[in-house]
């Protein structure tokens, strides 16, 4: 086949933003058997070395300067969906793709350009994040700003989701959540995937260190960072004296930065490499209680090693994942605080939940394994097309 991937950020390895990280193994695993070409946003903080990242797995490629997607008043789209069209278009022309692929929700507005058929792969909907921000909202503007906020986007998107031959999404939570909005009837549900050799097993954690992740400006990682600094950590103090509490993420917001000061709680802020600070502990907690989930970050901690507690929530999506097998569950603060006490006291259970979980990583989420999936679905949309034609 001959792929066009067009993507809304430039992908390169290695990486911890996951909309460039998911394009980038896409990229590199669907280049080993088909040719593919690849247009991308790009912004001005990234490296010469990035925007080449991507150049010996493509055909051709194309950059363009990253602008607005939508008019935030008429809700049209807007700058940065005209550049990239002009650079499919550009790209129909030179590369003659069999399949597009689009790999954001933003891009939606491009698909079916000139009728080559397309796939959209919908891992960002700017509904269901505007849902989650009312639902943690503190004051009654936050509120109405985010309800004003999640109408706008879900118009938006139910004008354009269903204008692609085929739709991905991460779970089926995501497809039921996002249901309303038009998507096509053929919508299959492909998990993230894991880099097995960059996210290398190891049970290395320090005796009463326990680590959250994530991007820690978006509100749901905030609640769950501060929920566990107040509330939960000091009753595992109570028990262990000496336990520490690590927060680790890109751009800490104040109120972040603030849980600093509590006894035991250490922030480290944005960090080049997540990696140690999950190697480093003997418990990778993710209490969160909105949001859809933190698939990836689940993953690589069970990649990596380090045992979990999780809340139900920060499970969406994880349906092969089961409680009491790879890692524990926990809902309220007393369960969650008993549930990482457990870990952190019994050895055997630890090592267990973590051997398993490194096993399943290894089995269903596989870049290669995921990347196949793409490739069956990419495969089908373009080959409906071919049929058509012919009929």
């Amino acid at each position: 086949m001959r792929i066009l991937i067009v993507s809304q950020m430039t992908p390169y390895l290695p990486c911890h933003d996951g909309f460039r990280v998911l394009a980038a193994h896409l990229l590199q695993n669907l280049a080993r058997h088909h040719r593919v070409a690849l247009i991308a946003a790009a912004t001005p903080a990234e490296t010469p070395e990035q925007q080449r990242w991507p150049i010996p797995f493509c055909a051709w490629t194309e950059t363009v300067p990253l602008a607005r997607w939508s008019h935030p008043l008429t809700g049209a789209p807007d700058e940065g969906v005209a550049r990239l069209r002009a650079a499919v278009l550009r790209a129909l022309e030179r590369f003659a793709p069999d399949v597009i692929h689009l790999e954001g929700g933003v891009l939606a507005p491009l698909a079916r350009v000139n009728g080559v058929p397309t796939v959209l792969s919908i891992h960002d909907s700017r509904a269901l994040r505007a849902r989650e921000f009312r639902r943690l909202a503190r004051t009654p503007w936050a509120w109405l700003r985010a309800g004003l906020l999640e109408r706008r986007e879900a118009a938006w998107e139910h004008r354009w989701f269903g204008a692609a031959d085929a739709c991905v999404v991460l779970s089926e939570e995501d497809r039921t959540a996002l249901a309303g909005l038009g998507l096509s009837a053929r919508t299959q549900v492909i998990p993230t995937g894991i880099d097995l050799r960059q996210y290398e097993f190891r049970r290395a954690g320090q005796p009463g260190r326990i680590v959250f992740t994530g991007n820690l400006a978006w509100p749901p990682n905030v609640d769950a960072a501060r929920r566990f600094a107040t509330v939960i950590f000091p009753k595992v103090r109570a028990a262990v004296p000496r336990a520490e509490f690590v927060v680790a993420g890109a751009d800490p917001v104040p109120a972040v930065r603030a849980l600093g000061a509590l006894p035991g709680v250490r922030v480290t802020g944005t960090v080049p490499d997540l990696r140690p600070s999950i190697w480093g502990a003997g418990v990778y907690v993710s209490p969160l209680r909105a949001g859809f989930g933190m698939k990836n970050k689940i993953l690589e901690a069970m990649a990596l090693g380090t045992p979990i507690v999780a809340s139900p929530r920060s499970l969406s999506g994880l349906r092969d994942v089961a409680a009491g097998r790879h890692l524990l569950v926990a809902d309220s603060d007393d369960a969650t605080a008993q549930a990482v006490l457990t870990l952190l006291s019994d050895g055997t259970t630890a090592d267990t939940l973590a051997c398993n979980a490194r096993a399943l990583v290894e089995r269903c989420y596989s870049w290669p394994t995921v990347a196949r999936r793409y490739e069956a679905l990419l495969g089908q949309v373009a080959g409906a097309e071919s049929a058509e034609a012919m009929a």
